[in-house]
């Protein structure tokens, strides 16, 4: 490549050969990912002379690359208005299609020369592409065995897209071929990058193993490669390790402390583990790095919440709704902060719009008939209660809540089995267990209702125990 850049810059000097200098130029800063350059050179080539359809179709490939598919397109469209059988303009011209979501344009274009796309790793990449996309599934199947026999290796980026789209059409035991192929190559020859993208196909089909050993291997290559430790901590946390999970996003945070989805895993494994403290300045940051992302404005306010922050927590929900007003889950989430509030007017109507939307719902039903409860409508609360324990008969905290209203109303028998249900549901509930002491008191079981109440107290004071955690990390090994 110097050689070949040495020889150019000479040929510069000549008129007659400035030109196809040029082109040179340009095909080398195309190889070497420097695309804006690349279309520089290759623009005054062209311009300069308009027959060096090579430059023209690379100018083409430059553009794609820098995706802009309107100029990609005139083109490689110039230079087959030259030349119809131009190969690689044809093969650029279906890619730009493919790119834009034009399939069937891109299958259309490509047909002509489907035997010679078949033959090289980026064609029948582009091939799968059309095909996954359009539903062609024997097509699919078949360009797997044209894979594995291409006269040439692929290349290593183009064999991971390949696994990529296989899995991407339920494919899975072919990718596995695939990516077991190019693990073997990238023993050979590795990388950070290779390694990492073997990794995510690993991780796509749940060979957890194998992706861990992939995204260490990256690791090794790069030691300060955030994604990697991003992508174990998600290995970590499947495998039911929360503690590592937290490790590896703790050094993916510290290493890239601006990137907003790594900020937002951690403070989202920190709120599910009730580490608030840690939580919030994360989600805050995330959100604050990508303010129009709905999740994460979603997520920090459940971190608000569970701060006691309710304030807050109901700005960024109402702006959130604002945007989606129909949407089931904002106005649940809502409607559960107007109730912590004591809102209860804005609460059943935020719910019960929550309801019509999606009907199914146990948080937004449960949270309805605490309202109801809460203003004093005891029956409507329990006519609630039952018609979720209907259809959601596991649903613990709703047999404690029908059983302190009933225990209110003096219907003890009834009473009793709920809050017993309750109870073998949900062993850690404290408030089950001392509802379930009142009523064996008044029923005169001493005994009973002491140890109920007991249990009560003890859980109590182990869930306080617990409130002042802070994040205590092990850094993986």
């Amino acid at each position: 490549m110097d050689q070949a850049e040495t020889e150019a810059r000479q040929a510069l000097k000549n008129p007659s050969t400035r030109p196809l200098a040029l082109a040179m130029l340009g095909t080398i800063r195309l190889r070497e990912g420097q695309y804006g350059e690349s279309e520089s050179f290759l623009t005054e080539a062209v311009a300069l002379n308009p027959q060096l359809l090579g430059a023209r179709t690379n100018l083409g490939n430059a553009y794609l690359l820098e995706n802009k598919p309107v100029l990609a397109r005139k083109s490689f469209r110039e230079v087959l208005t030259r030349d119809p059988g131009n190969v690689n303009a044809r093969l650029g011209l279906a890619k730009v299609e493919a790119s834009v979501r034009n399939y069937q344009e891109s299958l259309r274009i490509a047909d002509p020369i489907v035997s010679q796309l078949c033959e090289s790793d980026d064609g029948v990449l582009l091939l799968a592409t059309d095909y996954g996309a359009l539903g062609k599934k024997e097509e699919l199947k078949a360009l797997v065995r044209s894979w594995h026999d291409l006269p040439a290796p692929p290349s290593d980026d183009l064999s991971l897209e390949f696994a990529k789209v296989l899995i991407a059409y339920g494919m899975n035991s072919e990718a596995r071929e695939v990516l077991e192929d190019e693990e073997a190559n990238i023993a050979r020859h590795p990388s950070a990058a290779t390694a990492l993208k073997l990794g995510e196909g690993y991780l796509s089909l749940g060979l957890l193993g194998r992706a861990e050993q992939s995204f260490e291997l990256a690791l090794t290559f790069e030691p300060a490669c955030a994604i990697c430790n991003q992508k174990l901590a998600d290995i970590a946390e499947r495998l039911g390790n929360g503690e590592m999970a937290l490790a590896y996003l703790l050094k993916a945070k510290q290493q890239e402390p601006e990137n907003p989805q790594i900020l937002f895993e951690f403070g989202k494994a920190c709120l599910e583990r009730n580490l608030l403290e840690d939580a919030l300045p994360a989600l805050e940051k995330a959100a604050s790095l990508e303010p129009d992302h709905d999740p994460y404005v979603y997520v920090l306010a459940s971190a608000q919440v569970a701060k006691g922050n309710l304030p807050k927590a109901a700005s960024l929900l109402s702006g959130l709704l604002r945007k989606h007003p129909q949407d089931s889950v904002l106005n649940y989430a809502i409607g559960a902060v107007y109730y912590l509030e004591g809102n209860y007017s804005e609460a059943e109507s935020s719910l019960k719009q929550s309801l019509k939307t999606q009907p199914d719902q146990v948080a937004a039903s449960y949270y309805l008939a605490l309202t109801y409860d809460s203003i004093g409508r005891e029956d409507q609360a329990a006519a609630v209660f039952r018609e979720v324990l209907k259809s959601h008969p596991e649903h613990a905290p709703s047999y404690t809540k029908l059983g302190g209203i009933l225990l209110r109303q003096h219907q003890y028998e009834e009473a009793q089995k709920n809050l017993t249900r309750a109870v073998s549901l949900d062993p850690q509930s404290v408030e089950a267990h001392y509802q379930l002491g009142l009523l064996l008191r008044r029923l005169g079981k001493i005994n009973e209702s002491e140890n109920e109440l007991r249990e009560s107290r003890k859980l109590e004071a182990e869930r306080s125990s617990q409130s002042d955690v802070r994040l205590r990390l092990l850094l993986p090994e």
